[in-house]
Parts: C-alpha cells; sequence; structure tokens
C-alpha cells in the first residue's frame, strides 16, 4: 500500500469515529452531521479498497460501502438547514432506499443483462450528481449565510466538483490514478478540516459562550424548549401579531432571559426564529385547506400571526423555499 492510500486510510478512520462521536450527541443537527460524515468516510474506505485491491468484500459489504454517498445530500440538508421537518425525512430516504433496493436486487435475486448493467453504470452516477446539485440549490435558496455554512457548503461543492471530474475522465479517457488521488485528497481535506476547525465545539457539548456561566443545566435547558414548543401547539399564542417574548415569559412564568437562553443555546435559533416558524407552518395548513382557497395570501397571513405581507412572504420563502402562491398553486394542481 502506498503512502497516499495509508494517508487516506487513517483520514477514513478518524472520520469514523468523530462521526459517531456527533451520532450520540444529543442535538438533531449534530446527528445528521455525523450521518453525513460517517457515509462520506465509508465512501473514502470504499475509495481506498477499491485503489489498493486489499481485499474482496464479501456482496453484501459493496454495496454498502456504494450506497454511502447516496446517504449523503439529505444528511447534509438536515444538518446544514434549521428548522427541517423530520416528518418528511422518508421523503428525502426515498432515492437512497431506492439504490440501495437496486443494488440488493442486482447483486442476489436479478440476473440482469450485461448491456442493461452497463447502462446503468453509466446513468447512475450522474442521477446521483444530480440529486447532489439539487439539493444544494435547495440549500443555497433557503438557509441564512454565515461564515460556517459558506465553509459547509464549500466542503459539499467540493465533493460534487469531484465526482464530476472522476466521471467526466473515464468518459474522456484521460483518467489516471494520481488524478483520482488528487481529487479525493481535495475533498476529504476540505470536509475534515471544516469540521474540526468549523464544529469542534459540538464534541465539548457546551452551551454557547453567552450563557456558559449560566445555572441553566443541559436536563433543564432541552426540558424547556419541549415546553415552550408544547405550549405554543397547543395554544397558538404566535396567531397575535403582537405577541412577543415578554408576554410569553408572563404565561409561561419564566423569566425572558431564561426562554432565550434555553431556544439559543438548546435549540439553536432564537424566539423570533421559532415564533416564525410556528406561523409559517400555520399558514401552510390553511394554505392547503379547500375552505380557505378563497382567502387572499395576505389574508391568510395575518391569520397565521404575521403582521404585513412583506414579513408573510420573507418568511415563507426563507423556511419552504417557494412563496405562498408557488405553494398554494403547486398543491392545487397536485389535487386536480
Amino acid at each position: 500500500m502506498t503512502w497516499e492510500l495509508i494517508l487516506f486510510l487513517a483520514a477514513a478512520i478518524n472520520g469514523v469515529i468523530l462521526s459517531l462521536m456527533f451520532i450520540v450527541s444529543t442535538s438533531k443537527r449534530k446527528r445528521f452531521l455525523g450521518l453525513y460524515l460517517l457515509m462520506f468516510s465509508i465512501t473514502i474506505l470504499h475509495y481506498v479498497n477499491y485503489w489498493s485491491q486489499m481485499v474482496k468484500p464479501p456482496t453484501a459489504i459493496t454495496w454498502l460501502f456504494v450506497s454511502a454517498n447516496w446517504f449523503m445530500p439529505f444528511s447534509f440538508y438536515y444538518y446544514i438547514k434549521k428548522g427541517a421537518k423530520l416528518k418528511h425525512l422518508p421523503y428525502h430516504l426515498i432515492p437512497a432506499i431506492s439504490f440501495t433496493t437496486y443494488w440488493v436486487a442486482m447483486s442476489f435475486f436479478i440476473q440482469a443483462s450485461p448491456d442493461f448493467l452497463s447502462i446503468m453504470r453509466s446513468v447512475l452516477p450522474w442521477i446521483k450528481i444530480a440529486l447532489f446539485v439539487g439539493y444544494g440549490l435547495v440549500i443555497v435558496r433557503t438557509i441564512k449565510f454565515n461564515a460556517i455554512n459558506h465553509l459547509f457548503l464549500a466542503a459539499y461543492a467540493s465533493f460534487i466538483i469531484g465526482q464530476i471530474a472522476y466521471f467526466t475522465s473515464l468518459y474522456f479517457g484521460f483518467y489516471t490514478l494520481r488524478l483520482d488521488y488528487i481529487i479525493c485528497a481535495g475533498f476529504v481535506l476540505l470536509t475534515y478540516g471544516i469540521t474540526y476547525f468549523g464544529e469542534y465545539s459540538f464534541i465539548k457539548e457546551r452551551v454557547k459562550p453567552k450563557y456558559s456561566s449560566s445555572s441553566l443545566t443541559k436536563e433543564d435547558g432541552d426540558y424547556l424548549v419541549q415546553k415552550i414548543n408544547s405550549v405554543l401547539e397547543h395554544n397558538k399564542y404566535y396567531k397575535d401579531p403582537d405577541f412577543n417574548l415578554s408576554s410569553f415569559a408572563e404565561k409561561l412564568g419564566v423569566p425572558k432571559y431564561r426562554i432565550s437562553q434555553a431556544l439559543n443555546a438548546f435549540s439553536e435559533k432564537s424566539f423570533s426564529e421559532l415564533i416564525n416558524e410556528f406561523r409559517v407552518e400555520e399558514a401552510k395548513s390553511k394554505l392547503l385547506l379547500e375552505s380557505s382557497s378563497h382567502l387572499k395570501l395576505e389574508a391568510i397571513g395575518e391569520e397565521a400571526g404575521f403582521r404585513n405581507k412583506v414579513s408573510f412572504y420573507n418568511n415563507f420563502k426563507k423556511l419552504v423555499g417557494k412563496s405562498p402562491g408557488e405553494f398554494r398553486e403547486e398543491h392545487t394542481q397536485a389535487s386536480a
């Protein structure tokens, strides 16, 4: 085994260990970061074994390796997009499960013709790249940008570029093993580098520095976040445009600073962000009701608690990825 492969192998093993540290976290977003990193590390392990031909694993292990990077786009989406709903996760799993089902069927149950397999080997990589690009575009359109999000998008983009470069070099006949090493090294260094230096605080499982001296424990913080969400969901205080942190603190019987502290430290969002998420979900529910089809969009926004049209449209577009009008039109066409 060459020194390059030894370095890739060490990086992959290191990535697996780091990913498991994230996966056992109590934070949903950290778990999805762990899943993304685990699938990335498994992919690198597959590359190392492909290059070195060290072992010929059983078919079941092979398809596990090959399937790994199909799980990366949606796990990256759930990590980087605050407010992504877990109830939509089954839909995000469809591409990965479909490919895994195909691979299992081809490996164990179906004797496909060589021509069919050749076509699928040519088409599937580009479907995978299209999936990565599609998620990337959705993320770029809907997330709030900051320094760490820019860096992680760069790591995500590096994997896409590496995949395109690899399959393009194969197609046009200028592929070399050295080029493959360089491509792989690029997105390995970028992904692991950003994970270590940008998200190292995840491993420490500590609250944000602003609240680091507080007496609020993690157990108390998680409980308070659950209570805040439960009370808002049940009482729908957010439908009042004048609803604010002060009035909610009075209703809840909890100091304002404690509510802000719990939300910022243990749900990674502000009170206003949480309220706008509830209002957008309320508006989505009304837009899907046939009995509300006669209502103007502005009226639905007001009923959900938004004070004006601009606030409604901006928050809806940021969280849903499309305007209220586009959302209603898509649903109308789908149910027609």
